[in-house]
């Protein structure tokens, strides 16, 4: 295929990866929410925290920006606030504690938070969201067991397995010995791209750890090659079965809401394939190359560079018929449009007017 490596990694780095700014932002912001809970669970006579767990995309490094030109996009940060199991109360009224502690502590918010079935949410205008998980904890002789706080029932969870997960999976089957790690760039493009097609197309595509399950399951490695692997990663996606369930670290992540945003997903990827299939041959081009990966991501940054594309327009040519003479560089629309025979004849008589006046031989010359 076509080697467009370096301009997919660099997009990658410009418009998939969080800036270190961007993450410094959610995490103050998520730094900001469990200092609201401490406090406001206080203030409330609520039981206090005992452990926050830092969860997700931030804490797996697979945090993507949103799709180019969707201002309605989120990306959010989630950390499990952990309470004695002791000191909980049923699965709703424990969400609902830590709901109050953040309404009471953040008067300014503009969206109040909110109460989910796996969460307590909180949005920022901006398009930033914090999710905090709900767990309560045991002691047991092994260590500590936990429980999430899932709709109405405590469901058995271990909140950091899947972090541990992710790093194991990333170090061990990329190509590189450390530093940045290919894998965990090909979890971002993919999640990257499934929100952008999902975007395009006004419905849901897997998420979050579903996502990042998928990436890991078909990932195919390819040293210096981002593009050739996140090729190759969308082509043993796009032969799976939506059907199929999705497991991360042993446990089932997907269930029945997913069976049809997997299969969104995976037409995607099959489609993707096929336009960068087209790039294989030795007659392919940058320009080709640039338009199917446009095709794929839906992003400007494939365009024809502005500079590059102004002088292609005016660069001049070898015009046949012409006796080698190069064209004079066309100053219109209009006549940019003209046939090569109609250019050879206006070439032709621009030549023989300057011999006429006595340029010689060398009718540019001057």
């Amino acid at each position: 295929m076509y080697d467009f490596s370096k301009e997919v990694t660099c997009f990658h780095e410009e418009h998939v990866r969080l800036t270190n700014g961007e993450r410094g932002d959610m995490k103050r912001r998520r730094d900001t929410n469990h200092d609201r809970i401490v406090a406001g669970l206080k203030e409330l006579g609520k039981p206090a925290l005992v452990e926050s767990i830092n969860q997700g995309g931030y804490a797996q490094k697979t945090m993507t920006q949103p799709p180019e030109a969707d201002e309605d996009s989120r990306y959010d940060i989630d950390l499990g606030v952990v309470f004695e199991k002791d000191a909980a109360s049923g699965p709703r009224t424990t969400r609902g504690w830590v709901r109050d502690a953040i309404a009471c502590k953040a008067t300014n918010l503009k969206n109040d938070p909110e109460v989910k079935p796996k969460c307590v949410r909180v949005i920022y205008a901006e398009g930033y969201q914090c999710d905090f998980p709900v767990f309560r904890r045991t002691s047991t002789d092994t260590g500590w067991t936990y429980e999430l706080a899932a709709g109405e029932e405590w469901v058995a969870s271990d909140p950091r397995s899947m972090n541990t997960w992710v790093d194991e999976q990333v170090s061990a089957r990329s190509p590189e010995a450390s530093g940045s790690y290919q894998l965990r760039r090909i979890i971002r493009l993919l999640k990257f791209f499934a929100k952008v097609h999902a975007h395009r197309r006004g419905l849901k595509f897997p998420g979050g750890l579903v996502a990042t399950a998928l990436a890991v399951e078909a990932y195919r490695a390819q040293n210096g090659r981002d593009d050739l692997s996140f090729r190759e990663t969308l082509r043993a996606l796009s032969y799976r079965s939506e059907h199929q369930p999705v497991y991360a670290n042993g446990t089932q992540v997907s269930d029945a809401k997913d069976v049809d945003r997997i299969k969104r997903l995976v037409d995607e990827a099959k489609d993707a394939v096929q336009r960068l299939d087209a790039l294989e041959g030795d007659d392919v081009t940058d320009a080709d190359a640039r338009k199917a990966w446009r095709k794929v991501f839906r992003h400007s940054y494939f365009d024809e560079p502005v500079g590059k594309a102004a002088a292609a327009a005016f660069e001049t040519k070898s015009i046949p018929g012409a006796s080698g003479l190069a064209a004079p560089m066309l100053p219109s629309a209009a006549a940019a449009a003209l046939s090569d025979a109609e250019r050879a004849d206006r070439v032709r008589a621009a030549a023989e007017a300057r011999k006429a006046a006595g340029a010689g031989e060398r009718p540019w010359a001057g």
